[in-house]
C-alpha cells in the first residue's frame, strides 16, 4: 500500500512538474501562411518533423498497404517452399491475402486513430494505435478467412504480414516521433488567469515540449506595460489576426476571466478561422499536462465533461475487458504468485497475503488483497502512509512493490468486479474522509471503479503531502474524463514496463 503521515499539511498550490506521455495533446493545425521572417526563425532540425505533421492522410494509407503487401510476399516466400501439395499457390491467392489484410489494417486504422496527425506527438499513443489496429485487423480476418479462403497457406501468409506490419510500420512511426518532437508550434497568450503564469514559465523552460511562445496579448487597452516580468506584450487585442499570421501561431490561451468578454470571443473565433487552435487556459493545461487543475475548475467542468464512464456501454465494454484480463492475468500468473508466496512465507513468516478496507465506487467499501509487503507490525503504533525508504517494508517487499508484483492478488478483486483494471487507485477511508475535506471534488474520483493500475500512478510517485494527493487528484479526473479502450491499453503497456524499469 501507498503511505504517508497520518499529519496532512495542506497545501493546495499547483505544481505541475514534467509532462507526461499524454494521450490527447492538441493536434497541430495547419495555420495561415507565416511570414518571411516568421519562415526565417524555424529550426531547420524541425523541417523534416513539419513536413510529417503535414503529409496527408493517403500518403501513411499507401505506406501501410505496401508494408502489408510485402508482409504477405514474405510469408509466402518463408512457408510455401515446405507446405505439401500447395507449392503452385496462384498469384491470385497471394494478391487476395494481402489485399484483405491491407483492407482490415486501414479500415481499422481510421477507427482507432492510427492515420490522425496527432498520432506522432506520443510514443505511447503510436504502440497502442499500432496494436489495436493489429487486433481489430486479425479479428476481421479470421471471419473473412474462415468464411472464404480454406488455404493454409493464406493464413500463415497473413499472419506473417501482420507481425511485419506491426514492427515495420511501428518502427517508421517511432522515427517519425522523433522528428517531430523538434517541431515548435507557435503559442499566443491572450490576456493573464490564475494559469497563464504557470502556462508561460513551463512553455519557456520547455516543461511543455512542443511549443515556442510568441507573447501575451493586452488586453486592457488603457495599459502601457510592454512586458510582464520578461514576457513580451506584443499587441492589443485588435491586433489578433495579424499577430497570428505574423509569428506563425497554432495554438491561442484565452485566459479564463476574459472567455465571457464578447470582444475576445470575437479575436478568439478571427483564430480559429485562421486554422489555429484556440481553447482557455484550463482546457490547455488539462491537454497539456494530462491532468485537470482541481484549484481552477467549478461543478459546470463536470456538467461539460460528458465523462464516458457514465454511459452503460461503455461501462459494459469496460466490464467484459476487465474480466477478460483479470481471468487471464490469473490464469498466466498463477506459477509467479505461488512463488512469490513461497518466498514470502519463507524468508518474513507470518501471513502471505495483507487485506485492507478500501474504497469502490460510489464510496461503497471493499476488502483489498496484495501480497504482504510490510512487517507484522507496522501498524502497531497506528495508521500511517508510506514515506521513501519506509523502515516497515521489508527486502522481499521492496522488490515486489518496485516490480508491482505485490499487486497481482487484485486481480481476484477485478474478477468480483469491485475493481477494475485501469482507474484511480483505491485510498482507505481513514484517509479519504480528511482528503476530502480538504481537496476540492475529491469524492468524485469515486465515480468509476478504483483500478489495479491508472493513469495517476504511471505519472506521480509516490506522496507524503495534501500537494501529492491533489496532484493525483487530477491525474484521476484526467482519466474519468478521458477514459477509453486505448487510454487502458496505454496504461497498462507503461505498467508493464514497471516491471523492468521499477516504480518512479
Amino acid at each position: 500500500m501507498t503511505t504517508h503521515t497520518s499529519t496532512f499539511p495542506i497545501d493546495l498550490a499547483v505544481r505541475p512538474t514534467t509532462t507526461p506521455d499524454r494521450i490527447s495533446p492538441p493536434e497541430p493545425p495547419i495555420p495561415a501562411a507565416p511570414t518571411s521572417e516568421a519562415k526565417a526563425a524555424i529550426p531547420r532540425t524541425a523541417l523534416l518533423g513539419r513536413c510529417l505533421l503535414h503529409l496527408p492522410r493517403f500518403a501513411w494509407i499507401a505506406m501501410d498497404v505496401v508494408i502489408a503487401a510485402a508482409g504477405v510476399v514474405l510469408g509466402h516466400q518463408l512457408f510455401v517452399w515446405w507446405e505439401p501439395g500447395i507449392s503452385g499457390m496462384s498469384e491470385y491467392s497471394i494478391a487476395v491475402a494481402g489485399v484483405v489484410l491491407a483492407t482490415s489494417i486501414i479500415l481499422a486504422g481510421n477507427m482507432f486513430g492510427l492515420y490522425d496527425t496527432e498520432t506522432l506527438w506520443g510514443r505511447s499513443r503510436i504502440v497502442a494505435r499500432a496494436l489495436l489496429t493489429v487486433l481489430a485487423a486479425m479479428t476481421a480476418m479470421w471471419v473473412v478467412m474462415h468464411l472464404f479462403m480454406y488455404s493454409p497457406i493464406s493464413r500463415r501468409s497473413i499472419a506473417t504480414g501482420t507481425l511485419f506490419f506491426l514492427l515495420v510500420s511501428s518502427t517508421i512511426r517511432l522515427l517519425a516521433h522523433q522528428a517531430v518532437r523538434d517541431v515548435r508550434r507557435g503559442l499566443l497568450v491572450i490576456g493573464q488567469g490564475a494559469l497563464t503564469g504557470t502556462i508561460i514559465r513551463s512553455v519557456r523552460r520547455d516543461a511543455v515540449p512542443g511549443y515556442r511562445l510568441v507573447g501575451i496579448v493586452r488586453t486592457n487597452g488603457d495599459a502601457k506595460d510592454k512586458s510582464v516580468g520578461d514576457i513580451p506584450i506584443i499587441g492589443d487585442i485588435a491586433d489578433v489576426e495579424r499577430l497570428c499570421r505574423e509569428h506563425a501561431v497554432s495554438e491561442v490561451v484565452v485566459a479564463n476571466p476574459d472567455t465571457h468578454n464578447s470582444t475576445y470571443v470575437r479575436a478568439a473565433m478571427a483564430c480559429l478561422r485562421l486554422g489555429c487552435r484556440v481553447t482557455d487556459e484550463t482546457t490547455f493545461f488539462e491537454s497539456t499536462y494530462g491532468e485537470v487543475p482541481v484549484t481552477h475548475i467549478t461543478p459546470q467542468w463536470f456538467l461539460a465533461a460528458d465523462l464516458k464512464g457514465q454511459r452503460r456501454e461503455h461501462a459494459f465494454a469496460k466490464r467484459v475487458f476487465d474480466f477478460t484480463v483479470a481471468f487471464f492475468g490469473l490464469l498466466t500468473t498463477w506459477p509467479l504468485m505461488l512463488l512469490t508466496a513461497m518466498v514470502i512465507k519463507v524468508r518474513e513468516g507470518g501471513p502471505v497475503l495483507y487485506s485492507q478496507t478500501r474504497v469502490g465506487k460510489a464510496g461503497v467499501p471493499f476488502t483489498l488483497y496484495k501480497f504482504r509487503t510490510m512487517r507484522c507490525d507496522a501498524e502497531a503504533d497506528g495508521m500511517a502512509w508510506c514515506q521513501p525508504n519506509d523502515p516497515r517494508v521489508t527486502p522481499i517487499g521492496r522488490f515486489l512493490r518496485k516490480s508491482r508484483i505485490d499487486e497481482l492478488p487484485q486481480l481476484w478483486n477485478i474478477l468480483k468486479g469491485e475493481m477494475s483494471v485501469v482507474g484511480p487507485r483505491p485510498e482507505r477511508p481513514e484517509f479519504a474522509g480528511p482528503l476530502s475535506n480538504v481537496i476540492p471534488f475529491y469524492d468524485e474520483r469515486h465515480l468509476i471503479k478504483p483500478g489495479l493500475t491508472g493513469w495517476a500512478q504511471i505519472n506521480f510517485s509516490y506522496g507524503a503531502t495534501i500537494a501529492d494527493a491533489r496532484r493525483k487528484l487530477q491525474l484521476d479526473l484526467y482519466y474519468i474524463k478521458h477514459t477509453s479502450l486505448e487510454l487502458d491499453l496505454v496504461v497498462l503497456l507503461r505498467t508493464f514496463g514497471t516491471f523492468f524499469l521499477g516504480s518512479r
